[in-house]
């Protein structure tokens, strides 16, 4: 065993227990600001989810107007409930891709089931459209309430995810309990206070007295808003950071003035001719006063984030702290160890380490600078020479592989348009054929040709015929996908290779790049310029190493082949796929 090994075991033993304390105290400490940091996205998520359930309830006041307006529906009701939807939409799509971030680790909560909770929005949305496209007197009661029970079954399914996120965040701080809770517990409210107005839609638009069941659905409707209330009042008493004035406006505004216009309208709805208003009116007088609850709610989410976020400061306060000085102390003791070993130890091997770095292939090793003398010196000046040789011999190895490398593109590319050529097209379309992906199993052969290009050259010139294939190779690189084989097949014929999620995308790339060739302009010397057109074949196969194994990849090309003079045939600067399906500018 070298004096090095010894020296090395030695320190390692004296330094292995400090090093195992800091560890474990950096450790634990990035433990608790990881847990903070993904309590804070968390939140971030779990505000996004009540927005979102905030805005798909909001919707039902302008779909409920609609399905009690009488046409035409004016312009107004309609621009209300579009700016509506796309609230919703865009509040789902902020909440579905906070889900899906990979930098969220405990934000990946159902995400499924946000998607299916927005198709049945969609659904939902449909089926109310069809109602309010019907005369007043062909909508049937019992469609209008089923239009509205699906509306209101949407918003639970928010819930699980919400109550999720809610749950990663008490995690990460539990100091932050109470203010979810009644964050959620309002969010609810606002829920509840939506569905009382929308049991009233039915009875308005058939300006009927409520029936049993109507005054059932509003009786427990009520009943839970009033269990709703008495939990925030039991939360918010006794801290004086949520008794505040929005906590105020909300018991006067919804509480107050809005539970009265229910309590009116509901009087009134008893009379044989129903209470006189329709579901727009009530929406527009009834609908403001719940503002006051979604401004409590925000509330208590600001002070809630806020918590968060001043927990996650204080971790990271912690981290640095520790982890500063775990490191000075650490370092400290590495620079006494190293101070001693270069004094005292280094010079006796430095000889031996730089020969077997040499040997080893490790070129970056420095020699020695001190000033050593006779042989010693000698040995340094013969290592610096073997270095030296080492180093040359390794540039002109590099310069050897960069050669072939060059050598290979060459062979690989199209001199004129830098596409690939014919034969390095086969060999990557076989290699494409044989990949899994299951989001784009069918693989599509997309061959097209000039049209008339041979009087392209014969009117202008091989120079600017030449200079028409390179605009369309450009034209390829551009409008073609980053995953898309592009080559130069021969002549005036391209080919392009992708891989498809079925047969419309496929004919999509090949009608956009056959409307851009149409329409670019080709530069000629002397002259305005001139447009081409080109005809597109396009097969399709199904990408698997098995149909490569069998030839199938030969007979794409043979079917493209044949689609493309199809196309020709057909009047050319047009796209025939397989099977045969014709795009072109026709009227």
């Amino acid at each position: 065993m070298s004096i090095d090994r010894r020296f090395s075991i030695s320190a390692t033993a004296a330094l292995f227990p400090v090093l195992l304390l800091c560890g474990w105290l950096v450790v634990h400490e990035w433990r608790a600001y990881v847990g903070a940091d993904d309590a804070l996205r968390a939140f971030e998520a779990y505000r996004a989810g009540l927005e979102a359930v905030e805005k798909v309830s909001a919707e039902r006041g302008p779909t409920n107007s609609l399905l009690g307006q009488a046409l035409p529906i004016p312009q107004a009701m309609m621009l209300s409930l579009r700016r509506a939807r796309d609230d919703s939409d865009a509040r789902i799509e902020k909440l579905l891709a906070m889900l899906q971030a990979d930098r969220c680790q405990s934000c990946v909560v159902e995400p499924a089931r946000i998607a299916e909770a927005r198709s049945e929005l969609a659904d939902a949305r449909a089926n109310a459209d069809r109602l309010i496209d019907l005369p007043l007197a062909s909508r049937r009661e019992r469609a209008l309430t089923g239009a509205v029970d699906r509306m209101i079954g949407i918003v639970p399914q928010f819930a699980p995810a919400i109550n999720a996120l809610a749950a990663n965040v008490v995690k990460g701080d539990a100091g932050a309990l109470n203010c979810l809770i009644l964050a959620t517990l309002s969010a609810d409210l606002r829920e509840y206070a939506g569905q009382l107005g929308s049991h009233f839609t039915a009875a308005l638009t058939a300006r009927r007295p409520l029936d049993e069941d109507d005054q059932l659905a509003i009786e427990r409707t009520e009943g839970r808003i009033d269990q709703l209330r008495a939990l925030i009042d039991a939360h918010v008493r006794g801290r004086p950071a949520l008794n505040s004035l929005a906590f105020d406006r909300m018991n006067r505004e919804y509480f107050g003035v809005g539970i009265a216009y229910i309590t009116d309208v509901r009087r009134l709805a008893t009379r044989a001719g129903g209470a006189g208003i329709s579901p727009g009116q009530l929406a527009n007088r009834y609908v403001p006063q719940m503002r006051s609850i979604s401004a409590f709610r925000d509330q208590v989410l600001d002070l809630a984030q806020t918590e968060v976020r001043r927990h996650r400061e204080e971790a990271m306060a912690l981290l640095a702290g520790s982890a500063l000085a775990s490191f000075l102390l650490i370092a400290a003791l590495l620079s006494m160890v190293m101070l001693f070993r270069r004094r005292v130890i280094r010079p006796l091997l430095d000889a031996t380490r730089v020969i077997g770095a040499i040997a080893n292939g490790d070129l970056t090793a420095e020699v020695p600078a001190a000033p050593y003398r006779d042989e010693v010196k000698a040995m340094f000046d013969a290592i610096d020479v073997l270095k030296a040789n080492s180093v040359e011999r390794d540039r002109l190895e590099r310069e050897r592989a960069s050669l072939i490398y060059e050598l290979k593109t060459m062979a690989e590319t199209d001199f004129l348009t830098r596409l690939l050529n014919r034969r390095a097209f086969e060999s990557r379309a076989r290699a494409t054929c044989a990949e899994q992906n299951a989001a784009a199993p069918e693989l599509a052969l997309i061959m097209f040709d000039l049209d008339h290009f041979k009087k392209i050259n014969d009117t202008y010139g091989h120079d600017t015929g030449d200079r028409a294939l390179q605009i369309v190779a450009a034209l390829c690189r551009e409008t073609c996908r980053p995953s898309d084989i592009v080559a130069r097949w021969g002549g005036e014929e391209f080919a392009v290779l992708s891989r498809v999620h079925d047969a419309a995308q496929a004919l999509a790339i090949a009608d956009r790049l056959r409307r851009r060739i149409r329409e670019t302009r080709i530069p000629f010397e002397g002259g305005e310029g001139f447009t081409m057109t080109a005809s597109f074949g396009v097969a399709f196969g199904l990408a698997s190493a098995s149909a490569c194994d069998s030839g199938d990849v030969g007979r794409l090309f043979r079917r493209a082949d044949r689609l493309l003079y199809q196309a020709k045939e057909a009047g050319r600067d047009r796209v025939v796929a397989d099977p045969t399906t014709v795009l072109d500018d026709a009227p």
